[in-house]
């Protein structure tokens, strides 16, 4: 029984480094990751992208107080490749792809409001497969503005980027006025001008009240200086 038993333990000691490196193999999968397994890992799945194009509308526009539109497609390249119908002149730029794809659409002023209808991050598997994003495009001053398009590759659920669109594409907004919108503003102009006019007007009908106050007071002290004059 004692042989059995120290046997049994012998054999625990021997399995302990596996036991220790299987453990230590799990872990390192996780987020815990060190710096050269993450980078092999990153170096790994980059090799497992797909070769894929972005399909976008370079410029577009639209009138003022009303909302636009805007869609992307984005397609590993392949013989089942699918295509979805957009708007106006289309481009293209090569992006490589695989797995889980985000993008993005924005304006860096304050006159452009952009808000995504679709969801923001989107699985290609295999080539020939797309993903699709959709944004509302609405602009409350008329002039041209741009538009920034991001798109980036993910590893895996991560934020980390194995591919990232650099530079961002630059789509160019044209927001055209409209007759309504023309008469919107000369009315707001008409009523500051109104506004203006009126405290003008109000300034001016206190002038003579506000003179003959001074006036007097001029006059008062006068009098009491004539008076303590002659008092002397």
């Amino acid at each position: 029984m004692k042989k059995r038993t120290a046997a049994v333990w012998c054999l625990l000691l021997l399995l302990a480094p596996g036991l220790a490196a299987c453990g230590g193999g799990a872990m390192s999968a996780g987020p815990g990751l060190g710096q050269a397994d993450l980078r092999a890992s990153i170096v790994n799945d980059r090799k497992q992208l797909f070769d894929g194009s972005l399909t976008y509308t370079p410029d577009v526009s639209m009138p003022v107080g009303g909302h636009l539109t805007y869609d992307v497609v984005l397609t590993a390249r392949g013989e089942k490749s699918s295509h979805r119908a957009l708007r106006a002149a289309l481009a293209t730029r090569a992006f490589r792809v695989g797995g889980w794809q985000g993008a993005g659409l924005s304006s860096d002023n304050p006159a452009v409001k952009v808000s995504m209808e679709t969801t923001e991050q989107q699985a290609i598997a295999e080539p020939g497969e797309s993903a699709y994003w959709k944004w509302s495009v609405a602009a409350d001053e008329p002039g041209d503005y741009d538009l920034y398009l991001t798109v980036i590759t993910y590893q895996g659920r991560t934020n980390r980027a194995l591919e990232t669109l650099d530079p961002p594409i630059d789509v160019r907004l044209t927001v055209r006025d409209t007759w309504s919108h023309r008469l919107a503003s000369m009315q707001n102009w008409l009523f500051t001008a109104a506004g203006i006019a009126g405290a003008l007007v109000g300034l001016y009908a206190l002038r003579t009240p506000l003179a003959d106050l001074v006036r007097g007071r001029r006059e008062a002290r006068r009098q009491r200086n004539e008076s303590r004059d002659g008092y002397l």
